[in-house]
């Protein structure tokens, strides 16, 4: 396997962080801090930094992707496509089209001081539901 900065374009798909729970319903949901752990967030924003980056994260849940919305060349929200699919995206083969199905937060802070029971109360999210898909 070649290295990171011999490359013309990585491509990295992640999942949106969660944190493990106990119990036999909880170990099924994807739940906790919507934050990457500091140790993967530091490995993706030094491998955006020594080469060209299209991260792909698949969004079960949101995800606070501020710090990677600033480090990668290009950030696409997977919901499950295929290899291919993604590629094709990433690669610009075919046209993309979609819309965000819900907030983007900036930080848990925002998440942490919003209302649960109110809808896009998150301030100033990274971005708002409906967001449109750069070549929808």
């Amino acid at each position: 396997m070649g290295r990171p900065e011999d490359a013309d374009l990585t491509v990295v798909r992640v999942h949106a962080p969660y944190e493990s729970r106990e119990g036999f319903l909880e170990r099924h949901f994807h739940a906790g801090s919507l934050d990457f752990p500091a140790t993967e967030l530091a490995r993706l924003r030094a491998l955006c930094a020594t080469v060209p980056t299209a991260v792909g994260v698949f969004l079960d849940r949101a995800a606070i992707l501020t710090e990677l919305a600033a480090a990668a060349t290009t950030l696409i929200a997977d919901f499950g496509a295929d290899d291919d699919l993604f590629l094709d995206a990433v690669f610009g083969m075919h046209p993309t089209a979609g819309t965000l199905p819900f907030d983007l937060p900036s930080s848990m802070t925002a998440v942490e001081d919003a209302r649960e029971d109110v809808p896009f109360d998150t301030r100033e999210p990274l971005f708002r539901c409906g967001h449109p898909s750069p070549r929808s």
